[in-house]
């Protein structure tokens, strides 16, 4: 049976809002995640306000924002 493949994993987050936690003990919240590990690179491509660009090696745990649902 193969591995499931981490960054594969990641990519079906891209486009939408996520939360990253880091490896330092800070957390990314409510970003857009643009794109993972593309053409060489080993970096995340977030954006939150501004493009940020975080190392995977860095990246502790990723989860997407859940929904805003208002109650009427």
């Amino acid at each position: 049976m193969a591995t499931p493949d981490p960054v594969q994993n990641l990519r079906r987050l891209e486009g939408r809002q996520v939360n990253v936690a880091l490896a330092d003990g800070s957390r990314l919240d409510d970003c857009q995640l643009v794109s993972v590990a593309r053409r060489g690179t080993s970096t995340l491509w977030l954006y939150s306000r501004q493009d940020v660009f975080v190392p995977l090696s860095k990246v502790i745990d990723i989860w997407e924002v859940a929904p805003f649902s208002r109650v009427a």
